[in-house]
């Protein structure tokens, strides 16, 4: 039974319209990709299958039990973590005292000093910092240290939302790493990303998705050249002077060189102000 089932699933801020019958599934232990430009609803995607952001249309299942209405704090409680775009610390408690308070919240005060070690052995530089001020570690370090609150009590399912956004090469390592070992503990991850050949290197399945809809799903073997269709379809309307959402006529547009090294990291213009 898969981890994570998404039908049909429309949302909007209000008036404005993110997604449009998004359809996907995450496999109970694997890694799915979710992948797209700026304002192509990645981060609406991981709001609404996580309890953030209500679904408009369709239905969201965690392992087979439908979530869709259900509030955030029990999607977290159904075995559902959201490591969510920014930080996610608490800034004027130390590394130590934010891990102690996630521990103690999923394993009670006797298991805090075995899961303490467990986090600082799984991520040293943690230990090394266990007394300084969550808000004074760097952007890597902060997200290490949410990730650090999930790697000792694995949940069923793993929400990663642009974790390695603004992050120096070598944290962004460390950051995958430690998405790897909470996979290899047997957790489902989404990862939200625009680092496509980054995540497309650890997952298994991928979503590809343009203005609001699911334009590929399926393994990252084809992921790769869907993406580069989207920019070349997206550069042939640009010339045309068609309309950006509007739909391309006739087939599929090969992508240029530009096209090929741009699809590494997706940045442009997308359907909207927000995702």
């Amino acid at each position: 039974m898969p981890a994570l089932e998404v039908e049909h699933v429309s949302a909007a801020y209000g008036p404005y319209r993110a997604l449009f019958d998004v359809s996907f599934a995450v496999p109970a232990g694997a890694v799915t990709a979710l992948i797209g430009s700026n304002g192509a609803g990645k981060s609406t995607v991981a709001r609404v299958v996580t309890g953030l952001l209500a679904a408009t249309e369709g239905t969201v299942r965690l392992e087979g039990t439908d979530v869709t209405d259900l509030p955030a704090y029990r999607i977290a409680r159904a075995g559902v973590a959201h490591v969510p775009e920014g930080r996610g610390v608490f800034a004027n408690l130390t590394v130590e005292e934010n891990l102690k308070v996630a521990f103690r919240q999923r394993l009670g005060r006797r298991a805090v000093a075995a899961a303490l070690e467990r986090a600082y052995a799984s991520f040293p530089v943690l230990g090394a910092r266990r007394r300084q001020l969550g808000g004074t570690l760097s952007g890597g370090e902060q997200r290490i240290l949410s990730l650090a609150k999930i790697i000792v009590v694995p949940p069923h399912l793993v929400v990663a939302d642009e974790i390695s956004l603004g992050l120096a090469p070598l944290m962004i390592d460390a950051v995958y790493d430690g998405l790897r070992r909470i996979q290899a503990a047997g957790t489902a991850l989404l990862i939200v990303e625009q680092q496509v050949d980054r995540v497309l290197d650890v997952a298994s399945s991928a979503v590809v998705l343009e203005h609001g809809s699911v334009v590929f799903a399926g393994p990252t073997s084809g992921a790769l050249a869907a993406v580069e269709q989207v920019l070349a379809a997206r550069s042939e309307r640009a010339t045309s002077g068609a309309p950006v959402g509007s739909a391309p006529s006739g087939p599929p547009p090969q992508p240029s060189a530009d096209q090929s090294r741009r699809r590494r990291r997706w940045g442009g213009a997308g359907a909207g102000p927000a995702e």
